[in-house]
């Protein structure tokens, strides 16, 4: 399913008294919760719209520090050297204000190594891990994990590279499905998802399938590029 970025909102900062410690983005049930229900009180949604349409889609923007919590982690913050302050994107159907998925941006090195370490707290080891090069592989430099968390239908994708600024994280939350956004490294996984489900072995692992592929294959840089 391919989402284009269509609607742009930002989330308009009102005072307010409420309470809002427990919110956190990982709380999020994808398909089910509202933007409506679950954003704090007293953050206001002002909608607009940059002039191209993407169907039933929309998507807000913040950088606020009250919408920046994963796993009871503040990944709120701004890095000059960027010009770039972390930012959480939410994806909602516009009938509903259903979220279908959501995504942080962060340009903050430290936040960005707390995100990766929260996840692995979270989630255990990735199930894909994917390098940019030979060379990365080789001094163990990853630029993008996924995790599949298939009791809760939940994909998380990371992209993690090294700027000049520092180093930048971009977390993907969605769906499990069988086809993905355009993600680095999706391919990999979605030809991976593919050759389990005609194998019918849901224990099948992708370090299964990369051992396959290196047999038939030990040359395809496709395949030695990830583990």
């Amino acid at each position: 399913m391919k989402i284009m970025l269509g609607i742009l909102l930002s989330f308009t900062l009102l005072q307010g008294c409420q309470s809002q410690s427990d919110f956190d983005l990982a709380k999020i049930i994808l398909n089910q919760d509202k933007v409506s229900d679950i954003i704090p009180k007293d953050i206001k949604l002002a909608t607009y719209d940059n002039g191209v349409t993407n169907g039933d889609n929309k998507y807000a923007s913040t950088g606020s520090d009250k919408i920046l919590i994963f796993n009871q982690i503040n990944l709120s913050g701004e890095n000059p050297k960027a010009n770039y302050e972390n930012k959480a994107v939410v994806y909602f159907n516009i009938q509903d204000s259903i979220i279908t998925r959501y995504q942080l941006d962060i340009s903050v090195t430290k936040q960005s190594e707390e995100l990766l370490k929260t996840l692995k707290e979270k989630l255990g080891n990735p199930n894909y891990t994917g390098f940019s090069s030979e060379k990365d592989k080789m001094d163990n430099l990853p630029s993008e994990f996924i995790w599949e968390d298939i009791e809760n239908n939940i994909l998380y994708h990371l992209s993690y590279s090294k700027q000049h600024y520092g180093i930048d994280a971009n977390l993907n939350v969605l769906p499990i499905m069988k086809t993905y956004p355009a993600l680095p490294g999706i391919t990999y996984w979605e030809s991976f998802m593919h050759y389990r489900e005609k194998s019918d072995n849901t224990n099948y692992t992708y370090q299964d399938f990369l051992k396959e592929r290196l047999e038939n294959d030990p040359d395809n840089i496709q395949n030695k590029l990830s583990k």
